[in-house]
Protein backbone atom coordinates (compact mmCIF):
# COMPACT_ATOMS: atom_id res chain seq x y z
CA UNK A 1 0.00 0.00 0.00
CA UNK A 2 2.78 2.17 0.74
CA UNK A 3 4.10 1.14 -2.67
CA UNK A 4 1.16 2.37 -4.56
CA UNK A 5 0.83 5.54 -3.02
CA UNK A 6 4.57 6.56 -3.67
CA UNK A 7 3.96 5.28 -7.31
CA UNK A 8 0.54 7.59 -7.57
CA UNK A 9 3.03 10.55 -6.33
CA UNK A 10 5.68 9.50 -8.30
CA UNK A 11 3.22 9.93 -11.34
CA UNK A 12 2.18 13.43 -10.75
CA UNK A 13 5.62 14.50 -10.79
CA UNK A 14 6.52 12.25 -13.81
CA UNK A 15 3.48 14.36 -15.51
CA UNK A 16 4.79 17.83 -14.39
CA UNK A 17 8.42 16.70 -15.55
CA UNK A 18 6.81 15.40 -18.99
CA UNK A 19 5.24 18.69 -19.46
CA UNK A 20 8.28 20.94 -18.93
CA UNK A 21 10.01 18.50 -21.76
CA UNK A 22 7.41 18.51 -24.17
CA UNK A 23 7.25 22.48 -23.97
CA UNK A 24 11.06 22.64 -24.28
CA UNK A 25 11.36 20.06 -26.91
CA UNK A 26 8.55 21.93 -28.87
CA UNK A 27 9.65 25.24 -28.98
CA UNK A 28 13.28 23.80 -29.98
CA UNK A 29 11.49 21.55 -33.00
CA UNK A 30 9.77 24.73 -34.39
CA UNK A 31 13.45 26.61 -34.28
CA UNK A 32 14.66 23.85 -36.04
CA UNK A 33 11.70 23.82 -38.58
CA UNK A 34 12.07 27.62 -39.45
CA UNK A 35 15.75 27.48 -40.15
CA UNK A 36 16.57 28.70 -43.87
CA UNK A 37 18.16 25.65 -44.71
CA UNK A 38 15.21 23.47 -43.97
CA UNK A 39 12.95 25.58 -46.28
CA UNK A 40 15.33 25.75 -48.77
CA UNK A 41 15.59 21.71 -49.03
CA UNK A 42 12.15 21.52 -49.00
CA UNK A 43 10.84 23.89 -51.71
CA UNK A 44 8.32 25.35 -50.04
CA UNK A 45 5.95 28.08 -51.49
CA UNK A 46 7.16 32.12 -50.90
CA UNK A 47 5.89 33.18 -47.36
CA UNK A 48 5.36 29.73 -45.73
CA UNK A 49 7.24 27.45 -43.68
CA UNK A 50 7.21 23.74 -41.98
CA UNK A 51 5.75 25.46 -38.76
CA UNK A 52 2.60 26.51 -40.74
CA UNK A 53 1.81 22.62 -42.17
CA UNK A 54 1.59 21.69 -38.18
CA UNK A 55 -1.79 22.01 -36.96
CA UNK A 56 -2.14 24.67 -34.10
CA UNK A 57 -4.33 22.25 -32.08
CA UNK A 58 -1.46 19.30 -31.80
CA UNK A 59 0.62 20.19 -28.79
CA UNK A 60 -2.85 21.43 -26.83
CA UNK A 61 -4.58 18.29 -27.75
CA UNK A 62 -1.72 15.75 -26.61
CA UNK A 63 -0.92 17.83 -23.21
CA UNK A 64 -4.67 17.21 -22.59
CA UNK A 65 -4.24 13.12 -23.19
CA UNK A 66 -1.48 13.09 -21.23
CA UNK A 67 -3.27 14.80 -17.91
CA UNK A 68 -6.11 12.91 -18.22
CA UNK A 69 -4.25 9.80 -18.93
CA UNK A 70 -2.11 10.45 -15.82
CA UNK A 71 -5.27 11.40 -13.21
CA UNK A 72 -7.07 8.36 -14.67
CA UNK A 73 -4.07 6.39 -13.65
CA UNK A 74 -3.22 8.09 -10.20
CA UNK A 75 -7.11 7.61 -9.07
CA UNK A 76 -7.18 3.84 -10.47
CA UNK A 77 -3.59 3.17 -8.50
CA UNK A 78 -5.13 5.18 -5.07
CA UNK A 79 -8.33 2.80 -5.75
CA UNK A 80 -6.77 -0.19 -5.84
CA UNK A 81 -4.41 1.21 -2.46
CA UNK A 82 -7.87 0.88 -0.58
CA UNK A 83 -9.27 -2.40 -2.11
CA UNK A 84 -5.95 -3.54 -0.89
CA UNK A 85 -6.49 -2.34 2.89
CA UNK A 86 -9.95 -3.76 2.32
CA UNK A 87 -8.95 -6.73 1.72
CA UNK A 88 -6.25 -7.11 4.50
CA UNK A 89 -8.81 -5.79 7.09
CA UNK A 90 -11.62 -8.46 5.84
CA UNK A 91 -8.77 -11.39 5.74
CA UNK A 92 -7.33 -10.81 9.24
CA UNK A 93 -10.46 -9.59 10.85
CA UNK A 94 -13.49 -10.57 9.79
CA UNK A 95 -16.74 -8.68 10.36
CA UNK A 96 -19.97 -7.12 8.77
CA UNK A 97 -18.41 -2.96 8.88
CA UNK A 98 -14.97 -5.03 7.00
CA UNK A 99 -17.13 -7.06 4.86
CA UNK A 100 -18.98 -3.94 3.76
CA UNK A 101 -16.23 -2.02 2.93
CA UNK A 102 -14.36 -4.80 0.52
CA UNK A 103 -17.84 -5.15 -1.32
CA UNK A 104 -17.63 -1.27 -2.10
CA UNK A 105 -14.08 -1.25 -2.91
CA UNK A 106 -14.57 -3.99 -5.27
CA UNK A 107 -17.41 -2.55 -6.55
CA UNK A 108 -15.66 0.80 -7.37
CA UNK A 109 -11.81 -0.97 -8.60
CA UNK A 110 -13.51 -3.71 -11.14
CA UNK A 111 -14.83 -0.89 -13.94
CA UNK A 112 -11.10 -0.04 -13.55
CA UNK A 113 -9.66 -3.37 -13.94
CA UNK A 114 -12.26 -3.84 -17.04
CA UNK A 115 -11.17 -0.62 -18.33
CA UNK A 116 -7.61 -1.77 -17.91
CA UNK A 117 -8.21 -4.83 -20.07
CA UNK A 118 -9.28 -2.69 -22.90
CA UNK A 119 -6.99 0.45 -22.51
CA UNK A 120 -4.56 -1.77 -25.07
CA UNK A 121 -6.83 -2.09 -27.58
CA UNK A 122 -7.95 1.45 -27.63
CA UNK A 123 -4.67 2.73 -27.46
CA UNK A 124 -4.26 0.70 -30.99
CA UNK A 125 -7.34 2.31 -31.97
CA UNK A 126 -5.86 5.15 -31.96
CA UNK A 127 -2.69 4.81 -33.21
CA UNK A 128 -4.54 3.27 -36.51
CA UNK A 129 -6.69 6.45 -36.62
CA UNK A 130 -3.67 8.35 -35.56
CA UNK A 131 -1.74 6.97 -38.85
CA UNK A 132 -3.23 9.04 -41.86
CA UNK A 133 -1.82 12.23 -39.94
CA UNK A 134 1.63 11.86 -40.69
CA UNK A 135 1.02 10.52 -44.15
CA UNK A 136 -1.43 13.92 -44.83
CA UNK A 137 1.42 15.68 -43.53
CA UNK A 138 4.23 14.59 -45.59
CA UNK A 139 2.27 14.75 -49.04
CA UNK A 140 1.77 18.52 -47.97
CA UNK A 141 5.47 18.55 -47.34
CA UNK A 142 6.26 17.29 -50.70
CA UNK A 143 3.24 16.88 -52.94
CA UNK A 144 5.48 14.63 -55.43
CA UNK A 145 4.86 11.73 -52.77
CA UNK A 146 1.32 11.30 -52.61
CA UNK A 147 1.07 11.10 -56.15
CA UNK A 148 2.73 7.78 -56.29
CA UNK A 149 -0.67 5.89 -56.00
CA UNK A 150 0.85 2.47 -56.74
CA UNK A 151 2.54 1.87 -53.47
CA UNK A 152 0.60 4.32 -50.95
CA UNK A 153 -1.97 1.88 -50.55
CA UNK A 154 0.45 -1.13 -49.80
CA UNK A 155 2.62 0.74 -47.36
CA UNK A 156 -0.19 1.85 -45.99
CA UNK A 157 -1.54 -1.45 -45.23
CA UNK A 158 1.61 -2.99 -44.12
CA UNK A 159 2.35 -0.10 -41.42
CA UNK A 160 -1.53 -1.09 -40.49
CA UNK A 161 -0.73 -4.54 -40.08
CA UNK A 162 2.46 -4.22 -38.50
CA UNK A 163 1.01 -2.50 -35.18
CA UNK A 164 -1.74 -4.60 -35.00
CA UNK A 165 0.71 -7.56 -34.77
CA UNK A 166 2.97 -5.89 -32.66
CA UNK A 167 -0.15 -4.89 -30.01
CA UNK A 168 -1.53 -8.00 -29.88
CA UNK A 169 0.51 -9.66 -27.60
CA UNK A 170 0.15 -6.84 -25.00
CA UNK A 171 -3.26 -6.91 -25.46
CA UNK A 172 -4.09 -10.48 -24.96
CA UNK A 173 -1.30 -10.60 -22.11
CA UNK A 174 -3.08 -7.97 -20.59
CA UNK A 175 -6.33 -9.36 -20.96
CA UNK A 176 -5.53 -12.22 -19.31
CA UNK A 177 -3.87 -11.15 -16.37
CA UNK A 178 -6.17 -8.69 -15.42
CA UNK A 179 -9.11 -11.14 -15.84
CA UNK A 180 -7.36 -13.55 -13.40
CA UNK A 181 -7.09 -10.33 -11.09
CA UNK A 182 -10.89 -9.78 -11.26
CA UNK A 183 -11.64 -13.74 -10.35
CA UNK A 184 -9.36 -13.71 -7.62
CA UNK A 185 -11.21 -10.40 -6.03
CA UNK A 186 -14.26 -11.73 -6.83
CA UNK A 187 -13.30 -14.76 -5.17
CA UNK A 188 -12.39 -12.82 -2.30
CA UNK A 189 -15.68 -10.76 -2.25
CA UNK A 190 -18.19 -13.98 -2.18
CA UNK A 191 -16.09 -15.23 0.74
CA UNK A 192 -17.02 -12.10 2.53
CA UNK A 193 -20.19 -12.18 2.00
CA UNK A 194 -20.58 -15.85 3.41
CA UNK A 195 -19.64 -18.06 0.55
CA UNK A 196 -17.62 -21.53 0.84
CA UNK A 197 -16.13 -21.51 -2.52
CA UNK A 198 -12.11 -21.95 -1.64
CA UNK A 199 -9.83 -18.74 -3.13
CA UNK A 200 -6.70 -20.85 -3.84
CA UNK A 201 -7.59 -22.43 -6.81
CA UNK A 202 -8.46 -18.82 -8.59
CA UNK A 203 -5.31 -17.76 -6.65
CA UNK A 204 -2.81 -19.99 -8.56
CA UNK A 205 -3.48 -18.56 -11.65
CA UNK A 206 -3.03 -14.94 -10.33
CA UNK A 207 0.34 -16.01 -8.76
CA UNK A 208 1.96 -17.50 -12.10
CA UNK A 209 1.05 -14.10 -14.37
CA UNK A 210 2.60 -11.90 -11.74
CA UNK A 211 5.48 -14.01 -11.62
CA UNK A 212 5.44 -13.62 -15.50
CA UNK A 213 5.46 -10.04 -15.09
CA UNK A 214 8.11 -10.16 -12.36
CA UNK A 215 10.61 -11.45 -14.41
CA UNK A 216 9.85 -8.71 -17.45
CA UNK A 217 9.87 -6.03 -14.67
CA UNK A 218 13.67 -7.02 -13.99
CA UNK A 219 14.97 -8.14 -17.41
CA UNK A 220 13.43 -4.11 -17.89
CA UNK A 221 14.84 -2.64 -15.07
CA UNK A 222 18.66 -3.94 -15.96
CA UNK A 223 18.61 -3.01 -19.61
CA UNK A 224 17.49 0.99 -18.74
CA UNK A 225 20.21 0.66 -16.02
CA UNK A 226 22.30 -0.30 -18.59
CA UNK A 227 21.05 1.80 -20.99
CA UNK A 228 22.26 4.88 -19.05
CA UNK A 229 26.29 3.98 -19.16
CA UNK A 230 27.00 4.34 -23.10
CA UNK A 231 24.88 7.93 -22.85
CA UNK A 232 27.83 8.90 -20.39
CA UNK A 233 30.49 8.48 -23.21
CA UNK A 234 28.22 9.80 -26.26
CA UNK A 235 28.84 13.54 -25.78
CA UNK A 236 33.08 13.21 -25.66
CA UNK A 237 31.84 11.01 -29.16
CA UNK A 238 30.39 13.59 -30.15
CA UNK A 239 32.80 16.73 -29.31
CA UNK A 240 35.43 14.65 -31.14
CA UNK A 241 32.90 14.40 -34.36
CA UNK A 242 32.17 17.78 -34.41
CA UNK A 243 36.02 18.41 -34.10
CA UNK A 244 37.41 16.18 -36.47
CA UNK A 245 34.31 16.86 -39.56
CA UNK A 246 34.64 20.02 -40.75
CA UNK A 247 30.53 19.53 -42.57
CA UNK A 248 29.35 19.22 -38.17
CA UNK A 249 30.35 22.88 -37.49
CA UNK A 250 27.30 24.02 -38.81
CA UNK A 251 25.39 21.60 -35.84
CA UNK A 252 26.85 24.46 -33.01
CA UNK A 253 24.30 27.10 -35.00
CA UNK A 254 21.47 24.80 -33.88
CA UNK A 255 22.80 24.75 -29.94
CA UNK A 256 24.16 21.25 -30.55
CA UNK A 257 27.62 22.24 -28.66
CA UNK A 258 30.05 19.97 -26.85
CA UNK A 259 28.56 21.34 -23.48
CA UNK A 260 25.05 21.20 -24.55
CA UNK A 261 25.70 17.76 -25.61
CA UNK A 262 27.37 16.44 -22.42
CA UNK A 263 24.32 18.48 -20.33
CA UNK A 264 21.44 16.68 -22.98
CA UNK A 265 23.24 13.25 -22.39
CA UNK A 266 23.60 13.76 -18.80
CA UNK A 267 19.58 14.56 -18.18
CA UNK A 268 18.93 11.24 -20.83
CA UNK A 269 20.84 9.28 -18.28
CA UNK A 270 19.53 10.46 -15.41
CA UNK A 271 16.09 9.65 -16.81
CA UNK A 272 16.82 6.12 -17.38
CA UNK A 273 17.95 5.73 -14.48
CA UNK A 274 14.82 7.47 -12.62
CA UNK A 275 12.86 4.91 -15.31
CA UNK A 276 15.11 2.13 -13.59
CA UNK A 277 13.90 2.86 -10.14
CA UNK A 278 10.71 3.15 -11.30
CA UNK A 279 10.79 -0.14 -12.48
CA UNK A 280 12.17 -1.82 -9.42
CA UNK A 281 9.48 -0.48 -7.52
CA UNK A 282 7.18 -1.72 -9.72
CA UNK A 283 9.07 -5.38 -9.56
CA UNK A 284 8.95 -5.15 -5.84
CA UNK A 285 5.14 -4.50 -6.26
CA UNK A 286 4.45 -7.35 -8.15
CA UNK A 287 6.27 -9.68 -5.72
CA UNK A 288 4.47 -8.31 -2.70
CA UNK A 289 1.12 -8.75 -5.14
CA UNK A 290 1.66 -12.13 -5.37
CA UNK A 291 2.38 -13.11 -1.88
CA UNK A 292 -0.52 -10.93 -0.91
CA UNK A 293 -2.52 -13.55 -3.46
CA UNK A 294 -1.11 -16.25 -2.06
CA UNK A 295 -1.03 -15.43 1.49
CA UNK A 296 -5.42 -14.01 1.67
CA UNK A 297 -6.05 -17.75 -0.15
CA UNK A 298 -4.31 -19.77 2.80
CA UNK A 299 -5.90 -17.62 5.22
CA UNK A 300 -9.28 -17.45 4.02
CA UNK A 301 -8.98 -21.50 3.05
CA UNK A 302 -7.60 -22.86 6.43
CA UNK A 303 -9.92 -24.80 7.92
CA UNK A 304 -10.99 -23.87 11.57
CA UNK A 305 -8.46 -25.22 14.19
CA UNK A 306 -10.42 -28.49 16.40
CA UNK A 307 -13.67 -28.51 14.41
CA UNK A 308 -15.42 -31.76 15.53
CA UNK A 309 -15.74 -34.91 13.22
CA UNK A 310 -19.45 -35.05 12.49
CA UNK A 311 -21.51 -38.06 11.78
CA UNK A 312 -22.17 -37.55 7.85
CA UNK A 313 -26.04 -39.00 8.63
CA UNK A 314 -26.20 -36.94 11.90
CA UNK A 315 -26.22 -33.66 13.07
CA UNK A 316 -26.18 -34.23 16.59
CA UNK A 317 -24.16 -37.27 17.31
CA UNK A 318 -20.02 -37.06 16.71
CA UNK A 319 -17.97 -40.18 15.77
CA UNK A 320 -15.25 -41.26 16.35
CA UNK A 321 -11.61 -39.28 14.86
CA UNK A 322 -10.52 -42.14 12.24
CA UNK A 323 -7.02 -40.61 13.14
CA UNK A 324 -7.09 -41.24 16.41
CA UNK A 325 -5.68 -43.96 18.46
CA UNK A 326 -2.52 -46.35 18.25
CA UNK A 327 -0.44 -46.50 14.61
CA UNK A 328 -1.10 -49.77 12.93
CA UNK A 329 1.95 -51.16 10.99
CA UNK A 330 0.62 -53.08 8.02
CA UNK A 331 3.31 -55.30 6.65
CA UNK A 332 4.53 -54.93 3.38
CA UNK A 333 3.34 -57.01 0.15
CA UNK A 334 5.57 -58.76 -2.16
Amino acid sequence: MTALGLLAVLSGLGLLVAAWLANVGWQAFQRLLALPEMQTELNLPAGQTLTDLIPGWMLPVVVALSLAGTALQIWATLRARATIGAVRDQTLNPSADHAEALIKAARTVRPWITLGQWTPLIWTGFALLWFPLPLALLGRLDPATSGNTESEPFLTAFALLSTVIQSLPGIILTWLILAAIRRWLDAVVARAQGGTAPVTPVSRPVEGWLLFVLIVLILGTVSLLLGAVPLLALPALFSTLIADDPSLSGLSGLGLTPDNLKALFVWMAVLLVFSGLIYGLLTAMMAWSRGLAANVATVLDAPLPHSPVMNVWSTTSAVQDPWAGPVTVVPPRN
